[in-house]
């Protein structure tokens, strides 16, 4: 008898199936499935078609890309060929893959994504694990970092990760969009067994929502993409990705701007600021902390190609 992987049904999925070879009832072998996904997405000209249809079963069973084909005989219910057939139709339209299969990896988080949110970048896991060196550095061997702020959480992929592996002892996490918190709080109780500090919510632009705390981090990765240049991103940012997580009002600076002068009237002396930026632009912002009486020791970070990403500085 063939083992059964039992998944649970991808909640947000309630799209028509596609129509290619479909597997006529019941469950269906993994190799099953990948053929059929993959003679879908040929007629949308996606490259190496088997592999993105690995890659859909893998990210739908929660399993490393690896494992479906040396598990091809391996059977998935009906659920799940539903839902990688939406997947599937999904990237033929354009989609990036994290909405078609409603989830991304960031850092050690496992995160559902929808198009309410901005879809994490594995940039913003070099900012997050940057803030956490720092604070350690600030506060070796301490029990307690105090609190942190994420500014426009979206996912809730910093404030969530900042609540995992480091030693806050309640993050807070804004956002102007109510859809995305609930993008977020989704995202915060199905994590909920990793966090070690409280995690709270509050509706509001940038650092509106916070006028009554103090904070030892605060970490943000704003719309820095003027609305000029909008026409010349990738059509999976432009067509798909939230405007107001993307774009920013003079010539892309505008909310990076306000939170750093902002950020001198939440941060604790001593506490630190991680701003991800456009490699265009980074100069520009690190001008503006130095030129700021409130901030010392201005420093410029690099993503994983090597490009100006971050800016971090101390707060006097």
């Amino acid at each position: 008898m063939r083992s059964k992987v039992q998944t649970a049904r991808i909640g947000w999925v309630n799209r028509p199936e596609l129509q290619s070879q479909p597997i006529q009832s019941g469950d269906a072998s993994i190799l099953a499935v990948v053929e059929e996904l993959t003679v879908s997405l040929r007629p949308a000209g996606i490259t190496d078609p088997r592999r993105v249809a690995i890659d859909v079963v893998a990210a739908l069973l929660g399993v490393p890309r690896t494992w479906p084909m040396l598990n091809r005989d391996v059977t998935v219910d009906t659920a799940i060929v539903t839902s990688a057939r939406s997947a599937v139709r999904m990237l033929g339209a354009g989609a990036p893959f994290a909405y078609a299969v409603g989830s991304v990896c960031f850092r050690h988080l496992n995160l559902f994504v929808d198009q309410r949110v901005l879809i994490p970048r594995p940039e913003t896991e070099v900012l997050v694990g940057e803030v956490l060196e720092r604070m350690e550095a600030m506060r070796p061997g301490s029990a307690s970092w105090g609190t942190a702020l994420d500014v426009g959480t979206g996912s809730g992929a910093i404030a969530l990760s900042l609540a995992s592996e480091g030693r806050f002892d309640r993050v807070i996490a804004t956002d102007a969009s109510l859809d995305a918190l609930d993008v977020a709080r989704i995202n915060a109780s199905r994590s909920a067994a990793m966090l070690n500090a409280e995690v709270e919510f509050r509706h509001g632009s940038l650092l509106s929502p916070v006028r009554d705390v103090k904070v030892t981090a605060l970490v943000s990765n704003p719309p820095y993409i003027a609305y000029s240049e909008a026409e010349t991103l990738p059509a999976s940012v432009r067509d798909w990705e939230p405007p107001i997580a993307v774009l920013s009002a003079q010539n892309g600076i505008a909310a990076t701007a306000a939170i750093l002068r902002g950020g001198v009237r939440v941060l604790e002396s001593g506490g630190v600021i991680g701003l991800e930026v456009d490699e265009r632009r980074a100069s520009l912002v690190a001008e503006l902390m130095m030129g700021h009486p409130g901030y010392t020791g201005v420093g410029v970070g690099l993503d994983l190609t090597g490009r100006e990403r971050f800016v971090f500085a101390s707060r006097r």
